[in-house]
């Protein structure tokens, strides 16, 4: 089976971008431990597995979350991560993670003797300590349409196909195939990286300046030439796990959670 698509082209970007991290991929990084809706896993030898609940990510691990998914983590050094939907997250290792588009929030603190957890949005660099906090990240639209047509131009010249010996996977995938390319939902929003820190300082850092931010602060930076700002107050940015996902932080502007009802499922294969 073909399968030319805008999702599966931006898994290509992605591999592209991390796939110097193949050489430490294969460690394990964490656990899936509640699932609401679907995800993927783009592996770093390119093959694509379907994640349940329990499944395994490893280090260099893209993960690609759909409409209406939540997904949580344990990761290895004691932290949760939350992602939200159309969100997509590279583990480039035990304590430095990528996030390419969506939304992401980090519990702390870690264990101790454990790194500070650093994360990429683009260029901008976030230095989290054990702080807790949400991120949400849209890059610019140039930036994104250029991608996908190099992406879509590596596609068009493969000459592998995709394919899924799993039947009940197979519709699904097929589904996920010709949907939109995962965005920041809201898509009227000014594009950038906005920051919500729950618990402790993170400190934002990119080529336009550095800032730091502090539990109950927002902050916001339109691109890697951008100083990171303060924001006064919550810019309409909503973090809304189902109500299933006990245990997390109050969401972002919205303190009512959406009932949902936990769709993680029995399946846990691979898609070569």
């Amino acid at each position: 089976m073909k399968i030319h698509s805008p999702v599966f082209a931006s898994f290509l970007v992605t591999l592209s971008f991390f796939g110097h991290q193949a050489a430490h991929a294969g460690t394990p990084a964490g656990k899936v431990t509640q699932l609401s809706g679907f995800i993927m896993a783009l592996k770093a030898n390119g093959a694509l597995k379907v994640l349940a609940t329990q499944s395994v990510v490893e280090t260099g691990d893209t993960l690609v979350s759909e409409e209406n998914t939540y997904v949580r983590l344990d990761l290895a050094d004691g932290r949760q991560a939350v992602l939200g939907p159309q969100t997509r997250l590279t583990i480039a290792s035990a304590t430095t993670l990528s996030l390419a588009t969506g939304q992401l929030q980090v519990l702390g603190p870690a264990q101790p003797g454990t790194g500070r957890l650093s994360i990429a949005a683009g260029e901008t660099t976030v230095d989290a300590g054990a702080a807790s906090f949400n991120l949400f990240y849209s890059p610019d639209p140039a930036t994104a349409i250029a991608q996908r047509a190099y992406a879509g131009a590596s596609l068009a010249a493969a000459t592998t196909s995709v394919r899924s010996d799993a039947g009940s996977v197979l519709p699904v995938w097929e589904k996920v195939a010709q949907g939109p390319v995962p965005q920041l939902p809201g898509g009227g929003r000014v594009p950038g990286l906005y920051v919500q820190v729950l618990d402790g300082q993170i400190t934002l850092n990119n080529r336009g300046g550095t800032s730091n931010f502090s539990a109950g602060q927002f902050g916001y930076t339109r691109s890697n030439t951008t100083p990171p700002v303060m924001v006064p107050s919550n810019p309409a940015i909503r973090f809304t796990p189902p109500a299933t996902f006990s245990g997390t932080a109050p969401s972002a502007g919205n303190n009512s959670s959406t009932a949902a009802s936990n769709k993680s499922g029995a399946v846990d294969c691979e898609v070569r």
